[in-house]
């Protein structure tokens, strides 16, 4: 089985005894180190995938020091955070060209947002699992009977409760927090990984229509403004107390009378009535 794993970047800060905090350093996240855990746990062949500039390059050093046969690296130089969306469109393209059995993500980890998961899920076109917290039939709680093709996943539900499923391969699996606790990989391991090469592929490689400045942009949306024209142009009024320079510049009346910006507790049919009646009122119908 191969899989791909996310290596993604999470602020870390060392307070020692005296109360003296070190400045941050980034560092493979911990969530991701357990879903890399987990991915060992099934997979012969594991490829760490990092998106972004050389925080990202070091996380997946990180997870081929911590085991992971291959390193991907989408680079580009990001402005700032990437949007959650935009991460999982890259990875899920980067996951479709390494054809792998199994996508692991970590789920609870703070960059990118727990979503990651299902929206890479989306992209793909692959079934999904969240919150896994044991995986294969031999580890499992209750037997479940899988194919050659299918992967038993058992995973959370709400506190206590649990359920145990068959995921059709190839599959997204976002890895509980408490799936494992990372481990420290042997000395050989450590040495293999600062030895191997990292696979560098440029972003506009991967997503032609992204930039740095757009990976960073999540969805937009665009609210036309328009000047109030019943009381030129949004000029404030003069006259009146506060409150009725307030209704009367959002376009509600004095503040005496009734208004379109005023809750109509009736009958659908009674409600539009009324609010014909208001508008034939003031003119406006």
């Amino acid at each position: 089985m191969r899989a791909v794993v996310t290596a993604r970047p999470e602020p870390h800060r060392v307070v020692d005894d005296d109360g003296n905090a070190d400045p941050y350093r980034w560092q493979l996240s911990i969530d991701d180190r357990v879903a890399l855990e987990a991915a060992h746990q099934v997979a012969d062949e594991v490829t760490a995938v990092g998106v972004g500039g050389e925080t990202a390059e070091d996380c997946v050093r990180s997870a081929l020091e911590r085991g992971a046969d291959r390193g991907v690296h989408v680079s580009f130089d990001p402005v700032e955070r990437t949007a959650g969306e935009k991460f999982a469109t890259v990875l899920a393209r980067v996951t479709a060209r390494e054809s792998p059995d199994a996508l692991f993500v970590g789920q609870s980890s703070s960059f990118s947002g727990s979503e990651i998961a299902g929206l890479a899920a989306e992209r793909l076109g692959w079934p999904s699992a969240t919150r896994a917290t044991e995986l294969g039939p031999e580890h499992l709680d209750v037997p479940v009977e899988v194919s050659e093709d299918e992967l038993a996943v058992q995973r959370k539900l709400a506190i206590g409760r649990q359920e145990a499923v068959a995921v059709a391969l190839p599959a997204v699996v976002g890895v509980d927090a408490g799936f494992a606790n990372p481990t420290r990989a042997p000395l050989d391991t450590v040495i293999a990984g600062r030895r191997a090469s990292i696979e560098t592929v440029e972003l506009t490689d991967v997503a032609p229509g992204e930039s740095r400045f757009s990976m960073s942009v999540g969805a937009a949306t665009v609210e036309h403004v328009r000047p109030n024209e019943r009381w030129g142009r949004g000029r404030p009024p003069r006259t009146g107390t506060v409150e009725e320079r307030i209704y009367r510049m959002l376009g509600r009346g004095t503040g005496r009378t009734r208004s379109a910006g005023e809750r109509i507790e009736a009958p659908p049919e009674e409600a539009a009535q009324r609010v014909v009646a208001f508008l034939r009122e003031n003119e406006l119908l």
